[in-house]
């Protein structure tokens, strides 16, 4: 049943590629059936300059401090809009793509499809305003203004809606939560991001193109101030309290069944069950906190509890090892997550919990495991599973290094924003973070008991060490 899903999803996910692929191509030859495409080394050249922008803006996000990241790529595809036309800027995003790409063609066919559209859409848009300025004399007009506008705000709109089209046929993510957690959050950046752009162009018209360079840089330098104001004054506001305990859960009998796995990993290693524990907080907190429904806040639970059920059957020396790996046992160690989602996905009620597991190391910048998935790749459940594990393993104690405190956990996450972490996700857990008491800041308070066999919650003397001799312990980060 779990393949014939899977099969199914991926025949989906190839017929919308296909689609948004034929439609970007029909885009692209209809323009240049009507307009032409005549080589003119201006455009060589300025596509050549905003394929360096843009691939730089994607890979490089301005960060202002650990809540806030401002990206300029769609600043850069704006301005190649409207300097170029839609065909030399889409040349100009063809290397950012590619990189995004990373030699998967269905991934490398839907963004340079991605791209095609949003391109052209908001070429065409502006094309009842103006020719591209490299070939246009005209001086500033209102109708150029409002041109640039226009085509920034269809670019900004397409570009969305077709990532939620993904995540609805990728992930059968519905188009509400799409618009909670990949849209709202981000309306003012795409706002200013327009009207950066129009900016811009108001400067090229008026002085050329340098003074576009330094008009865009002084936009994003005042952003930076107005988005930090705005988190001084939120930071001495009250956040909303959160409730938070394992305590209602865990009594199905699908919960029997993985807790003694990770128990029995926990007897090994004196911390696998401990982090378990601390996930499985951690993650349905972040659940209720970015408002999932509580059924969905129940599986993310079980898939903190169960994310390192992978770990199970691998050798005793290396859940113990001390000293750095070589490269075969750190093969091993990074299955992990596609041995825990073969051994949940055989139980049917595991079947969606078994892909977060797979994912849970999967990082923004596509440089995770076991898939090096990108992005809106990633299904939410996986972006929060990752926080959560990561949090937990950095404020134990493991076999191979003490705990840290929870300033520097909170700073290592601040690091990774949207490269080794989601934002948003890392933005949610440290609202939660902000209202809660040392004991839950430190995974060691009632509620990060591993639970029973029977979904109790009670302290647990494994064999051969005691709770606290199990805390002092150094393991190996998971």
């Amino acid at each position: 049943m779990c393949r014939a899903g899977e099969d199914l999803s991926e025949a989906h996910l190839r017929t919308y590629i296909g689609t948004l692929a034929v439609f970007a191509a029909a885009l692209a030859t209809s323009w240049i059936h009507w307009y032409g495409l005549t080589p003119d080394l201006r455009f060589m050249i300025g596509a050549a300059i905003f394929a360096v922008f843009i691939l730089f803006s994607d890979a490089f996000s301005v960060r202002i401090n650990e809540r806030i990241t401002i990206d300029t790529s769609d600043i850069g595809l704006i301005l190649a809009v409207v300097a170029l036309g839609p065909v030399w800027a889409a040349l100009a995003a063809l290397p950012a793509d590619l990189r995004v790409g990373r030699r998967n063609w269905l991934r490398t066919a839907y963004e340079v499809s991605h791209s095609v559209t949003i391109i052209f859409l908001a070429g065409t848009v502006f094309s009842f305003a103006s020719e591209p300025l490299l070939i246009s004399n005209l001086g500033f007009s209102v109708d150029l203004l409002y041109g640039v506008l226009a085509s920034g705000i269809t670019l900004i709109v397409a570009n969305r809606t077709i990532t939620g089209l993904l995540m609805k046929i990728k992930y059968g993510q519905a188009f509400h939560e799409t618009w909670t957690e990949d849209v709202q959050p981000y309306l003012l950046p795409s706002g200013v991001s327009v009207l950066t752009a129009s900016l811009g162009v108001v400067a090229w018209v008026a002085s050329g193109p340098v003074a576009t360079v330094i008009v865009v840089a002084g936009s994003i330098g005042s952003q930076v101030l107005v988005y930090r104001s705005r988190e001084h004054t939120k930071e001495n506001q009250k956040l909303r309290a959160r409730v938070d305990s394992l305590e209602e859960a865990l009594t199905a009998s699908n919960t029997a069944f993985g807790t003694m796995i990770v128990r029995d990993l926990g007897r090994r290693d004196g911390y696998t069950h401990r982090h378990a524990a601390a996930t499985a907080v951690y993650a349905a907190d972040l659940g209720r906190e970015m408002k999932l429904d509580e059924a969905r806040v129940g599986r993310l639970r079980m898939a903190g509890l169960l994310h390192n059920i992978g770990m199970f059957g691998l050798p005793e020396e290396l859940l113990l090892a001390t000293g750095k790996l070589n490269s075969i046992a750190r093969h091993q160690l990074d299955e992990h997550p596609a041995r825990g989602e073969e051994a949940l996905a055989a139980v049917s009620e595991f079947e969606e919990v078994s892909s977060w597991v797979r994912w849970h190391h999967e990082r923004p910048d596509g440089r995770g495991y076991p898939d090096k998935l990108r992005g809106s790749w990633i299904p939410s459940e996986a972006k929060i599973l990752s926080v959560a594990q990561a949090y937990a393993a950095m404020v134990l104690d493991q076999p191979q290094r003490p705990g840290m405190p929870p300033a520097e956990a909170r700073e290592k996450l601040a690091a990774g924003l949207d490269t080794e972490f989601d934002g948003v996700v890392v933005r949610a857990f440290l609202r939660i973070l902000d209202t809660e008491s040392e004991g839950y800041l430190m995974a060691d308070d009632h509620r990060f008991i591993f639970p029973g066999p029977d979904g109790s919650h009670h302290a647990t003397a494994w064999p051969g060490f005691g709770v606290e001799e199990g805390r002092n312990r150094r393991g190996s980060l998971r």
